[in-house]
């Protein structure tokens, strides 16, 4: 059965399982803070409780405005629920993007609930037309981090991605999630599933830590990583781990990453109801 309770807790399921997947390079996990010195693992514990209402009211939101061609009031419940989060974490900055993102992707499901149909494209598509023309805020929010990266480099960061519903949560997370649990556990077939997102993304938490050779050097990273077998290989997983004081030194953190796990989780979760 699916009602907000069941969504809530697949929401926070991929939170905890995200977070707890390990190594993940210059991110928070169980291991350790990577490049975060001002949060660990316990943080995102703390976030996670602290928001997973949010997305129980996202879906009651959507199941009311199923009719709607916008997603103005969840925006304004993301506000609130941003201010939960700085609350539980002491002012640190846990899951800004993923409150965003998720709440958005919980809302569409919600709609695609009432009209009958939950199908993984479905919900893709009702992202991608909620969220449409939304980059068109980038020329009037220079000021913001997203806002200078597409002033000075052009990208479009989370906004384009929401404009095209986030279809690498399905075409690179599920598909490679989905491959990899054949013969992998779910630790090590999402820690490969994150360096194939890692060799894809125009990621902007990297960008602002690092540069574009921060970016770049990421990527070049993850194909290293993939060409070596990752976690199915001795070699493969060596590298990876290494890979975490090297991101550490760099100050580097794939977070687009991260919340790209996050929403392929969540839709790997729903499918399974």
């Amino acid at each position: 059965m699916i009602n907000n309770k069941t969504i809530s807790r697949i929401a926070f399921k991929a939170l905890i399982t995200e977070v707890s997947a390990s190594p993940k390079p210059g991110l928070v996990d169980i291991l350790n803070s990577g490049s975060h010195l001002d949060m660990d693992y316990y943080t995102f514990v703390k976030s996670s409780v602290a928001i997973c209402d949010f997305f129980k009211d996202a879906f009651d939101l959507g199941i009311k405005n199923y009719m709607k061609d916008d997603f103005c009031e969840l925006r304004e419940l993301g506000k609130v629920c941003e201010k939960k989060m700085y609350l539980a974490t002491g002012g640190v900055n846990t899951h800004k993007g993923i409150i965003f993102s998720l709440g958005l992707m919980v809302y569409a499901t919600a709609n695609q609930y009432v009209v009958g149909d939950l199908s993984v494209a479905t919900v893709i598509e009702r992202v991608k037309f909620l969220a449409r023309d939304i980059t068109s805020e980038l020329k009037s929010d220079l000021k913001t981090a997203g806002g200078m990266q597409y002033k000075r480099y052009g990208l479009k960061g989370v906004r384009e991605e929401a404009e095209e519903g986030f279809e690498k949560a399905n075409a690179i997370g599920l598909y490679n999630l989905k491959k990899y649990l054949k013969s992998f556990s779910l630790n090590d077939a999402i820690v490969n599933t994150l360096m194939h997102f890692m060799e894809v993304l125009e990621d902007s938490n990297l960008i602002k830590r690092g540069g574009i050779e921060g970016l770049m050097y990421a990527k070049k990273s993850a194909t290293c990583a993939i060409s070596l077998g990752l976690m199915g290989t001795s070699e493969g997983r060596n590298y990876i781990y290494s890979l975490n004081e090297e991101f550490i030194k760099r100050n580097l953190s794939p977070g687009g990453s991260a919340d790209y796990l996050i929403l392929t989780l969540y839709l790997y979760f729903l499918e399974e109801l």
